[in-house]
């Protein structure tokens, strides 16, 4: 330790605090010794030994503040020295955890798992310093009375430099951990610390130098050092088994799923097939390895529709679904991804929803699968129970834009348009590149009679995002502006095809903008050739009202069982 982070440690220990007051409180005792003591008629000697014990007793002050926190709230224990140190927020600082904890906004028992700093040589090993985050989340994520903010929440926070108070209250958490990843060869250098969001002191902190084969030993450990410091009580298979989910023993299988999962993260078209490319290396290393195969049904999931044709997408998507579920029942990421396919896809809702259940009852904190229980539920005509179960993804994970952003759509499908519009707002304060928020903004917009700013957040989608059907959106904005021609030459360039893949039922709406209503069926007509995944809410968005009335409208409703 440098000597200004020697410093840093004897005042996040208080050491200098406590030196002074043990200095100030000496000087009385000893001036109230040198005159009480003679009048009571103690010899000379008296005085001497209280100097003595005063002197004797400095030291061992000092060594007692080392070693424990001495604060407000009294004596607290604290661990080894961190590799770094997070000083208490300054008086202007926001209010403070605890206080936010006492207004009924925050758990006691909680924490969110900031992304460790990776301090490699190499930077390419920031997959690696990620896997490590989402491992430990993971794990404790299995402990029942602790609450932990999700990765999207926690990783909305990567190379931030806010203090960690102000992260704790935006995650409404009592207690952050913080960490870093050293990777040379098969050697690695990890140091972990927990820290009380209050007034910024470490709960406990370790420094690990293993090899690469102990990963998972060093993962079990930190988590179950947390649960310790924090102490939550284990119960059932948590007491007895590792909280660290040891999924593989083939660390070239590990490394690669941990690359998968780091690509599949980015979201792109681009990152998504390189995620697929990793997870298809990993099962190569161990054929057998659930979360890679649940790793290649979300990706093609979320190339499905936007980038990649349905009928190509989803099945594969299925297959490798239901061969993680059958290597490993209990895995959430896998029913999660056959829920999708199953309701998003082959339309089989009341399936698709026994599944998405199944999902939540081995992993109730996890968001996504209370999220696509949420895209579900409306295929049913259950609305508000489906607005409920994305405010519950949501709630377990505050700062993802999808959580929210689909929150806003189930309030667009409940003709909500003021609260569709406000929490797409909230989305693109915290994600603003999130494409989906721009178009339920728009269709909020365009159903409320706003064409004209419709049309403006449309466009604004259009810049930031690389979803080609944002054009059809654009396209209906323009026709309820009286841009009829204009309108028109673009859904015919879109249906002419060249630019990529387009979804027929988008196109399907600007033909219904138009009043085409031949044009709009024949368009709905390829989009259930194609099993379009935007079918499923043709029966509650206010894009397709015009069609209503048309005989055609309630054979596709049927078609797609939809009700």
């Amino acid at each position: 330790m440098d000597l200004s982070a020697f410093i840093g440690e004897l005042r996040r220990r208080h050491v200098v605090r406590l030196a002074l007051a043990y200095v100030v409180v000496a000087w009385i005792v000893i001036e109230a010794a040198s005159t009480i003591l003679p009048a009571l008629q103690v010899p000379d000697w008296g005085t001497s030994l209280v100097v003595v014990l005063v002197l004797l007793g400095f030291p061992v002050a000092l060594v007692v503040a080392w070693g424990y926190d001495v604060t407000r709230q009294g004596v607290r224990k604290t661990g080894a020295a961190a590799p770094a140190v997070v000083s208490p927020a300054p008086p202007s600082a926001p209010p403070s955890a605890r206080e936010a904890r006492e207004a009924g906004g925050m758990r006691e028992k909680s924490i969110a798992v900031l992304p460790f700093v990776n301090m490699s040589d190499d930077r390419e090993n920031e997959y690696f310093s990620d896997g490590m985050t989402e491992e430990i989340l993971n794990a404790l994520v299995r402990v029942k009375e602790l609450f932990v903010a999700s990765r999207t929440s926690s990783f909305a926070f990567k190379d931030s430099r806010q203090d960690v108070r102000e992260i704790a209250e935006k995650l409404s958490v009592a207690t952050v951990l913080e960490g870093s990843v050293r990777k040379a060869g098969n050697r690695l250098r990890i140091t972990a610390q927990l820290i009380d969001a209050d007034e910024g002191y470490h709960l406990w902190s370790e420094t690990y130098d293993r090899e690469m084969e102990d990963v998972f030993a060093i993962q079990d450990d930190i988590a179950r050092s947390i649960v310790e410091a924090l102490k939550v009580e284990l119960v059932g298979e948590e007491e007895s088994g590792s909280l660290v989910q040891h999924s593989t023993e083939n660390l070239e299988a590990y490394t690669l799923y941990l690359k998968g999962r780091h690509a599949y993260n980015l979201w792109t078209e681009d990152a998504l097939g390189r995620s697929m490319e990793y997870f298809r290396r990993a099962l190569e290393e161990d054929a057998e390895y659930a979360r890679a195969y649940s790793g290649i049904a979300d990706s093609l999931v979320h190339l499905a529709d936007d980038w990649l044709p349905p009928e190509e997408a989803y099945p594969r998507a299925r297959e490798a679904a239901e061969k993680a579920v059958e290597l490993d029942p209990s895995l959430a990421e896998a029913h999660t991804a056959l829920g999708k396919v199953l309701g998003w896809y082959e339309w089989s809702f009341d399936r698709a929803e026994l599944v998405l259940r199944r999902a939540i009852a081995e992993n109730p904190k996890y968001p996504e699968a209370h999220w696509v229980l949420g895209s579900v539920l409306p295929c049913n005509g259950r609305l508000k129970e489906a607005l409920r179960e994305e405010k519950e993804a949501l709630a377990l994970d505050p700062l993802s834009g999808t959580f929210r952003a689909f929150v806003a759509r189930i309030h667009y499908f409940l003709r909500q348009y003021d609260e569709a519009i406000a929490e797409s707002r909230k989305t693109l304060e915290h994600e603003p590149g999130a494409t989906r928020a721009y178009v339920y903004m728009g269709q909020a917009y365009l159903a409320g009679g706003e064409p004209k700013q419709a049309l403006e957040v449309f466009r604004e989608g259009a810049e930031v995002g690389d979803v080609l059907s944002l054009n059809a959106y654009i396209a209906q904005a323009l026709a309820a502006l009286g841009e009829k021609d204009e309108a028109q030459r673009m859904l015919e360039r879109l249906e002419a095809g060249g630019d990529g893949y387009i979804r027929a039922e988008f196109v399907a709406a600007g033909w219904s903008a138009l009043g085409d209503a031949d044009r709009a069926f024949a368009a709905l007509d390829r989009a259930l050739g194609a099993r379009s995944g935007g079918l499923i809410y043709l029966h509650v968005d206010p894009s397709y009202d015009v069609l209503r009335e048309d005989a055609r409208y309630a054979a596709i409703v049927q078609a797609v069982g939809v009700r």
